[in-house]
């Protein structure tokens, strides 16, 4: 990952652990571009517990490549930080299953690839703001998440 990637990444990942905060969660990040989650947040009360992936993008977001395998994805939950170097990053707090729902494999068309070897893919329409396909109940849903106190 070039060095721009990785601090726009780290943008991201410490936006979403200050607005967690800020919603009454404890925060702990992972171990950096290790596999699987990057935050564990726990209730006040330590009887929720979440592990979530953060995807970060600079300015417009990219389409999220989910790999050949989306099926070994297991964190439940997915924070997308669009315009993460901006003075106001948008958060788009998904579940798993409703990145699942809506993930497309590559058709082919370009990398000619056969089909078992083609990546799938989530659309940055669905958490780029003002888009036609924007999932706006996500838009900074941190609620999403239950109550932390």
């Amino acid at each position: 990952m070039s060095n721009d990637r990785q601090i726009t990444g780290n943008i991201g990942l410490y936006h979403v652990a200050r607005e967690l905060s800020r919603e009454g969660w404890n925060v702990m990040l992972t171990t950096r571009n290790a596999k699987g989650a990057d935050i564990l947040a726990a209730s006040t009360d330590e009887r929720t517990m979440h592990t979530i992936q953060v995807k970060a993008h600079s300015a417009k977001p990219q389409d999220t490549n989910l790999g050949i395998h989306p099926e070994q994805h297991v964190t439940p939950w997915w924070v997308f930080v669009a315009f993460a170097r901006s003075s106001d990053p948008t958060c788009y707090i998904l579940s798993l299953d409703e990145i699942r729902e809506r993930m497309v494999r590559d058709p082919g068309s370009r990398s000619q690839k056969p089909e078992h070897l083609r990546v799938f893919w989530f659309d940055r329409r669905f958490y780029t703001p003002g888009s036609d396909r924007e999932l706006v109940d996500a838009r900074n849903a941190w609620h999403r998440l239950g109550q932390a106190r």
